[in-house]
C-alpha cells in the first residue's frame, strides 16, 4: 500500500479491504463494509466514503460512521445485493478535526468468480506513449488497455540508449475527473535497470483518464508527466 506524500494531514494508514485486493466470491467471504483508518481524527459531518461499481453506480449504504473505540476510523457498509463480481472504486474525502485540512483519494478492489480466472481480451489492444523529459526518454505502455486489470510498463533511457540507473521510485497517479474518481496512486516495481512494471485495476471504469507519471531520481529533478487515455 502506498500513497504520495501530498496527504500530509489526515492521511490514510489502514484500509479494509486493501487497495488492489481481489476476493473470490465462491471461495472466501466478500467484504460487507469499507473501513479506513486515518492518521488524524476525521470530522464525520464533513467527510465521506463512497463506493461505486464499474458503471459508476453507488453500492454502499451511505451510512458513514466512526468506530466507537477509535475516532480515527471511518466505515461504511455495502449493499449485499449489489456486490457481484466486478471492480469497485472506493472514493474518500475527509476533513481533519486536528488541523482543519481536507484530503481525498481513491483506491480499487475486485471480486471475481474464480481467482485463477483470466479476462479474455484482444491482445493487440494496447496504449503506448513515448516522451522526453529532463533529457530522459520514457516509454510507457498499458496492456491490454481496458477497464479493469491491466499491466503498466515503463522504460527510462538516456539519449545514448543506456538505462537510467539513479531512479529511486516511479509512481503512477490515476484520475477520472468526469466521474470524480481519484487520485488512485500506485508505486511501480523495478524489473531491471531503467525498467518498471505494475499490475492492477487502477483504470476501474470507462471514460477519460488522466495518468500522471512521477519518476524520482537521486541528485536530479523529478520527472513529472501527465498523459491522457480514453477507455471505451
Amino acid at each position: 500500500m502506498f500513497f504520495l506524500p501530498v496527504y500530509g494531514h489526515a492521511s490514510p494508514t489502514v484500509f479494509i479491504p486493501k487497495p488492489n485486493q481481489t476476493f473470490d466470491i465462491n471461495g472466501q467471504p466478500v467484504p460487507d463494509k469499507i473501513t479506513i483508518t486515518f492518521s488524524e481524527r476525521p470530522e464525520i459531518k464533513a467527510s465521506n466514503i463512497k463506493v461505486t461499481d464499474s458503471k459508476n453506480t453507488r453500492v454502499d449504504n451511505n451510512d458513514l460512521k466512526t468506530l466507537s473505540n477509535d475516532e480515527r476510523t471511518l466505515s461504511v457498509s455495502l449493499g449485499k445485493s449489489k456486490i457481484i463480481p466486478g471492480i469497485y472504486t472506493v472514493n474518500w474525502i475527509v476533513l481533519s478535526k486536528d488541523d482543519g485540512h481536507i484530503t481525498k483519494g481513491s483506491y480499487v478492489f475486485s471480486i471475481t468468480e474464480n481467482n485463477n480466472q483470466q479476462q479474455t481480451t484482444n491482445a493487440l489492444s494496447k496504449y503506448s506513449k513515448n516522451f522526453t523529459a529532463e533529457n530522459i526518454f520514457i516509454k510507457f505502455n498499458i496492456s491490454p488497455f481496458q477497464a479493469g486489470q491491466n499491466t503498466f510498463n515503463l522504460t527510462a533511457l538516456y539519449n545514448n540508449g543506456t538505462s537510467v540507473k539513479n531512479i529511486n521510485n516511479v509512481y503512477l497517479e490515476f484520475n477520472n475527473p468526469t466521474k470524480n474518481v481519484g487520485p488512485i496512486v500506485d508505486v511501480m516495481k523495478q524489473t531491471s535497470a531503467g525498467n518498471y512494471s505494475s499490475n492492477g485495476n487502477f483504470l476501474s471504469q470507462t471514460g477519460d483518464w488522466e495518468i500522471k507519471i512521477i519518476v524520482q531520481r537521486t541528485g536530479e529533478y523529478d520527472i513529472n508527466q501527465k498523459l491522457y487515455a480514453n477507455i471505451k
